[in-house]
């Protein structure tokens, strides 16, 4: 069945220079008309499509088994303009639903725009050339990508794609553990969309926000903005936005331990994604119900719902959830003493994280190693990984990043402090009897936020002490560890000296340093060619006389002395 398109030409008066209109000469129609002519006269079916692709976009994404082929082939023979670059990037989309990826369809879309410098055209390439690296897990070239977006976009009259960048932008730094760059770019993605008034994109941006603030533990502020999502998600009737805004309200919840609310908010986004058929968004709810009970401490619930989640993750490849799901689900084997089953599930999950660059999940999968293997004696590992764990969670943590986030939420409330009815345009779509109620919500939270920055401020000095002694502890713990791995002669004769100050025998003194090594009793004792039970007899004299509860603090007590 042959498909026939007429050939459209959109020329309008007074449009912006990146436009050529030397491309709707009459020459040019009387070629075209040529082509269809000669293309309509063969045997076999062929497409002739529309010189805009994109007015067709919404009804052939609809169709199965679209021909992307003999659609790139029929744009491929097109002059190099605009209007070429936007059909090869709608054809790249098509191919998405259409598989395989024809990422070489988008390299020629941003070939062309280069060769004729159309700068919104490069911006759009380089823009979805990040959203596909993020969803490969490749973070850092997502925002490389989106970041060099940004710089064609400011030549661009495109405003609603930049705004789709800046929020893509801040995901990519929050997969990062970068929230306070992310914030950065959320906040100029809500600051530009409430300009256009567009609802969809402030929604994205609300959403990002709460999650960034979410990821730092400020609960308050995240539940704030989940709640002005939902508002605008509500009002625009998406219920898929509602969905997300369920789940993350469920999840702030959560962390302040109030269960009955998490688990209400997340029945609520469940049954969107069950009607909405979103199998994938099921899946991320059903991990955040595991993580639920698991804070409840009820761990075969919890992993129930992790079991849930599993599955459905490794088939749609969500790595950097299916890193979480696992590490969680070990945690709770090793709360229900399955050690083995607990450590092949945070090992499998933190090789994930390692993978996709993920610090949350690395910090996570550490914390869990630790306490697995000093709950089954193996103290040396356990330290090893609670080291790696304290090296990550530094390396997150940036003071600077603190006081930029809190400076900028300044910025941007008292810029919109006259204009929030405006920007936000929640007022203009409500009853009136709801006008006063959203005006005093967000005035409540210019003063939460300016509380929470005076409060910030006065805890800052003390937060640096902290922070110093915590360094100068690991550097001490370090050197300590450092220092059984190269005991010589001479340090164990100061160390017995030092021993017979707290009345240890030369027997105990000996006992002592084999639990420094993290050996285990029954090592000691075929160490010292000694009973199970002398050894026993000597552990025990030794906590007393050091004054310690068990063997963890007398090996950090052998490192003091």
């Amino acid at each position: 069945m042959k498909i026939y398109h007429n050939y459209l030409f959109l020329v309008g008066s007074n449009f912006y220079k990146e436009f050529n209109y030397t491309f709707f000469s009459n020459k040019i129609l009387l070629t075209f008309f040529a082509f269809s002519f000669m293309i309509s006269c063969q045997k076999k079916d062929e497409i002739s499509i529309n010189s805009n692709l994109i007015l067709e976009y919404k009804r052939l994404k609809k169709q199965k088994n679209v021909n992307i082929d003999s659609l790139f082939q029929v744009v491929s023979l097109k002059k190099e303009d605009t209007l070429k670059t936007i059909d090869l990037i709608t054809i790249f989309k098509l191919s998405i639903r259409n598989k395989p990826l024809r990422y070489d369809i988008l390299d020629e879309a941003l070939q062309v725009s280069r060769n004729i410098n159309y700068e919104t055209g490069i911006a759009n390439c380089l823009n979805t050339k990040g959203v596909n690296a993020r969803y490969q897990n490749k973070y850092l070239k997502s925002a490389k990508l989106h970041k060099d977006a940004l710089q064609h976009y400011k030549k661009s009259w495109d405003t609603k794609s930049k705004i789709k960048n800046l929020n893509s932008l801040g995901v990519s730094y929050r997969k990062l553990n970068m929230e306070a760059e992310a914030l950065i770019y959320y906040f100029k993605a809500l600051k530009l969309s409430e300009k256009l008034d567009d609802t969809k994109s402030m929604a994205m941006a609300l959403n990002g926000i709460g999650n960034a603030y979410l990821n730092q533990n400020k609960f308050k502020l995240a539940k704030t903005y989940f709640k002005l999502a939902l508002n605008l998600e509500t009002l625009n009737k998406n219920e898929k936005g509602m969905g997300y805004d369920y789940s993350n309200l469920g999840e702030v919840f959560m962390y302040e331990k109030k269960y009955d609310s998490s688990y209400t908010y997340h029945m609520k986004s469940l049954k969107i994604a069950q009607k909405l058929g979103y199998s994938d968004n099921i899946a991320i709810i059903n991990n955040t119900l595991g993580s639920m009970f698991q804070h409840k401490g009820e761990y075969k619930k919890s992993l129930m719902y992790f079991d849930k989640a599993t599955s459905v993750l490794k088939t749609f490849r969500n790595q950097r959830y299916l890193s979480n799901t696992l590490i969680n689900k070990g945690v709770n084997y090793y709360k229900l003493k399955q050690f083995q089953e607990a450590e092949d599930h945070i090992l499998e999950g933190l090789a994930i994280a390692k993978r996709i660059s993920s610090k949350e999940n690395v910090i996570l999968g550490n914390k869990a190693l630790s306490n697995l293997y000093e709950e089954r004696g193996n103290y040396k590992k356990s330290l090893d990984k609670y080291k790696l764990m304290t090296i990550y969670r530094d390396s997150v943590f940036n003071m600077q990043s603190e006081s930029n986030i809190a400076a900028m939420g300044i910025k941007y409330n008292s810029e919109k402090k006259d204009e929030q009815i405006k920007h936000l345009n929640l007022e203009n779509q409500i009853q009136k009897s709801r006008i006063i109620t959203q005006f005093l919500a967000i005035g409540l939270l210019i003063i939460g936020i300016l509380f929470f920055v005076f409060y910030n401020r006065l805890r800052l000095k003390n937060n640096n002490l902290k922070m110093k002694a915590m360094r100068h502890k690991i550097e001490i713990y370090l050197q300590q560890i450092s220092s059984l791995e190269h005991n010589d002669d001479s340090k164990k004769t100061e160390i017995t000296k030092k021993a017979q100050d707290y009345g240890l025998s030369s027997r105990e003194t000996e006992v002592l340093n084999y639990i420094s090594k993290g050996m285990k009793n029954q090592e000691i004792a075929d160490a010292m060619f000694v009973s199970l039970s002398t050894v026993k007899t000597h552990t025990k004299n030794i906590f007393e006389k050091l004054d310690v509860r068990n063997r963890i603090e007398a090996a950090r007590k052998a490192q003091v002395l």
